[in-house]
């Protein structure tokens, strides 16, 4: 049985910065099931196994298909139990913390900066489609959004937050990965794999742990293609 993660890509469809898809592809990869990914564009719902949803990632698993990255780690806990992404009732109420914080603040500061160079790097219908609904999301063009200022602060504010647990801890989880350490890992990925360029200055222990992190599952982040490496 294949398992196949409908995974978003850009003009180059070895490109795959989605922060949804990659908390997914963590996932399985955690619990150590095989998987393979399939590209798919922003704009031609028609190639997403749900169209009506289109939206990425969606997981086939057999007869399943399960669409949401935090449905789909559920999902996996459910079926795959061992080993656990969030092994007791704190932790996966540590998840659920990480992921609201990351939502408010981390994806917000670093989104100014990634979706306009996001619409540099797709073309044709994909960035017709891009920009319009990112422009109507921000309520701005992304020239303007570009342009925001104080984003580096805002990016290294919120990842101060992770600075006293990883002083202490390899991980978030502790001494081994969690689903927490994937839901913030995700966001970094995301400016990963489109530029490898510092756009703001990393503490020191949330920079060891990206690298830790990197080099998880055989490496399998580090070797993910940037579009625009440095």
């Amino acid at each position: 049985m294949t398992r196949i993660l409908y995974d978003l890509a850009l003009a180059d469809s070895e490109v795959r910065p989605s922060p949804y898809c990659w908390i997914a592809k963590f996932a399985l990869l955690h619990k150590g099931l095989p998987f393979e990914t399939k590209a798919v564009p922003f704009a031609d719902k028609a190639q997403y196994p749900d169209p009506a949803h289109g939206k990425a990632p969606i997981l086939i698993d057999g007869d399943d298909m399960i669409r949401e990255s935090l449905v789909i780690a559920q999902w996996l806990e459910k079926k795959h139990p061992d080993p656990a992404l969030a092994k007791t009732e704190g932790e996966k109420a540590s998840a659920s913390f990480t992921a609201a914080w990351a939502a408010s603040s981390l994806y917000p500061a670093l989104a100014p900066m990634l979706i306009p160079r996001i619409a540099n790097l797709i073309d044709g219908e994909d960035r017709a489609y891009f920009v319009s609904t990112r422009e109507e999301r921000f309520g701005k063009t992304l020239e303007e959004v570009a342009a925001t200022p104080g984003l580096a602060e805002k990016a290294e504010t919120s990842l101060r937050v992770l600075d006293s647990p990883l002083s202490s801890y390899r991980y978030l989880g502790g001494g081994a990965p969690s689903l927490s350490d994937y839901i913030a890992f995700a966001p970094l990925m995301w400016q990963r794999c489109v530029t490898t360029r510092d756009l703001y200055e990393t503490p020191s222990s949330v920079a060891s742990w990206r690298e830790r992190m990197l080099d998880l599952y055989d490496g399998y982040a580090r070797k993910a293609k940037s579009a625009e490496a440095a």
